[in-house]
């Protein structure tokens, strides 16, 4: 009896859409705008009359990659023009976005006061009605206790999940209504994690790691490390399969979580590596998993190269730009 009860209410929750502590999930999108590659308008790289501020967070982790000794951290968090934290009515949607190796969580915006071209394009497209007004935070996988950026890298999933997205989303206004692994799980469409480099294979490390903590991914200039460093590059088919039994053992495909990504054309640091890896995921053995489309109600996969992008910020700023509106728009 108490077998058959336990059956039933799974399948009430399924059908309500609520997980086993009643939060109610996010339900999938229906709309979304083409993915199709645009350049970024010079004019929004000026200052915008409606522009956000960069403010900063800081939290305790955890040595995930080692000894578990525990630190405090800093992260920077970006919070768009009209944010009232006095306003709980009014929820945001989170990008959590990784620098590449050598850099910190002062990479994407410089630092406080700033007021750089990513900055300036954020408070741009929202203005402008291209973007939602989300909240976009910069972490470091830098770690006091282990100087190995890959292994910090590889692990930063656990303090993500365990420390940085309660700190985060518990204190600004956001759709996490309670900081508990169940609530995490159900407010995933509502949060996305991205990076360059270095921080792209970390992202793919969250994707491996995360996925029923996170629906929406931004790898720029760079491949998954599963299987090895550069895996995505000399070892492309391995990686995706990979890759697509990790989703299949979630119980995933491809309408549960959205990739958007790119390179350079002229990067010859990650595109050798990249591109084979996301040619091997356009393949029909993996469209359960990864569906390529030219807008996201088709699909769940878009993949840029941008004419003329470098190994730089400017490719993080146009892969950002069209990107985050198929997440946030």
């Amino acid at each position: 009896m108490k077998k058959l009860f336990t059956l039933f209410l799974s399948a009430v929750l399924l059908s309500t859409g609520l997980t086993a502590c009643g939060t109610a999930e996010t339900p999938r999108k229906t709309d979304f705008p083409d993915n199709a590659f645009k350049e970024v308008p010079n004019e929004y790289f000026s200052i915008c009359d409606q522009g956000g501020k960069l403010l900063s967070i800081t939290y305790q982790t955890k040595n995930y990659s080692g000894n578990k000794e525990e630190f405090e951290k800093k992260a920077y968090v970006y919070v768009p023009y009209g944010y009232d934290a006095s306003d709980t009515e009014t929820k945001y949607d989170v990008m959590y976005m990784m620098h590449g190796g050598g850099g910190s969580e002062k990479e994407l915006f410089g630092g406080l006061l700033e007021e750089n071209n990513a900055k300036k394009m954020l408070d741009n497209m929202i203005a402008n009605g291209d973007l939602d007004p989300c909240i976009v935070v910069t972490p470091s996988y830098n770690n006091p206790y282990n100087g190995d950026a890959t292994q910090c890298c590889k692990f930063f999933w656990e303090e993500l999940v365990n420390d940085l997205i309660p700190a985060v989303e518990s204190e600004y206004n956001t759709y996490l209504e309670k900081p508990t692994k169940a609530g995490i799980k159900a407010t995933r469409l509502h949060r996305g994690f991205g990076g360059f480099s270095m921080g792209a294979a970390c992202t793919w490390w969250v994707f491996e790691n995360a996925l029923e903590y996170v629906g929406y991914f931004l790898p720029v200039a760079g491949d998954s490390w599963a299987l090895g460093q550069g895996a995505g590059g000399y070892n492309p088919d391995g990686t995706v399969e990979y890759l697509a039994n990790v989703v299949r053992d979630y119980g995933f495909d491809w309408e549960d979580f959205y990739i958007y990504c790119g390179v350079g054309s002229n990067d010859d640091m990650a595109g050798p590596n990249m591109r084979p890896m996301i040619n091997s995921m356009k393949k029909d053995d993996y469209s359960d998993v990864f569906k390529f489309a030219e807008n996201f109600a088709d699909g769940n996969c878009y993949f840029i190269i941008r004419e003329g992008g470098w190994h730089d910020q400017n490719t993080i700023h146009r892969v950002m730009f069209n990107g985050m509106p198929k997440f946030f728009g």
